[in-house]
């Protein structure tokens, strides 16, 4: 899931807000910027040689651009687990707790952009409202349906995000959000437990995003 919609580049690139960033969007460094990227194709950000050097001495990186596939792979499993772990300290109201695909919008959120976010106040006030969870019991008015949908698109509206729209739709359990998708997620449960890959396989009724390789 978080592969399809992030951006893949082996060579340094600047994104959005223009931090030096590698492999499936994790960012190197945020003590310095560069262009920014406006667009999918992140051709147009990248770094020149000259730039990703003075970075990587400055840094002292024990990596340069471009890096392996393998360097990327490590990346992505090592943000993705902190991105896991992140979600998984969260304390729910009693009683409740996420469904698969509220999870994995949570997990992709963090990915892009980090654990803070879920100490937003918007993050904060849509978890404390037990409306969200797919474990409440109780019968819905409308009027509790609409502030539940308000919460989860407040949510869902973070700069960075790669796709507001669709964290919206996964956020929301089944009876609660009137934005309900089709989408249906399978988390394959490989969460990095002992260095194993993140596998999220997924069916939806359109086609995925895809990502660009330069």
């Amino acid at each position: 899931m978080i592969k399809n919609h992030e951006g893949f580049c082996l060579s340094f690139y600047g994104d959005p807000k223009g931090y030096p960033t590698v492999g499936w969007g994790h960012c190197i460094s945020q003590s310095y910027t560069y262009t920014k990227n406006t667009s999918s194709n992140l051709s147009t950000s990248l770094l020149t040689t000259a730039e990703a050097t003075a970075l990587k001495n400055a840094l002292g990186l024990s990596y340069s651009s471009p890096i392996t596939q393998s360097q990327a792979d490590t990346f992505f499993n090592n943000d993705t687990a902190s991105a896991v772990n992140a979600v998984n300290k969260l304390s729910l109201p009693a009683g409740h707790s996420f469904s698969v695909s509220q999870f994995d919008a949570l997990v992709s959120m963090t990915f892009n952009c980090g654990s803070g976010v879920l100490q937003t106040s918007d993050v904060v006030a849509m978890l404390a409202n037990t409306l969200i969870y797919p474990t409440y019991s109780g019968t819905r008015t409308t009027a509790q349906n609409d502030t539940c949908s308000r919460l989860v698109s407040n949510a869902s509206r973070i700069t960075g995000l790669c796709s507001p729209a669709e964290t919206a739709k996964r956020l929301c359990s089944v009876r609660t959000c009137r934005t309900h998708t089709s989408i249906r997620f399978t988390r394959c449960r490989q969460f990095l437990h002992r260095r194993q890959t993140i596998v999220i396989s997924y069916k939806q009724t359109s086609q995925p995003h895809g990502w660009l390789v330069c």
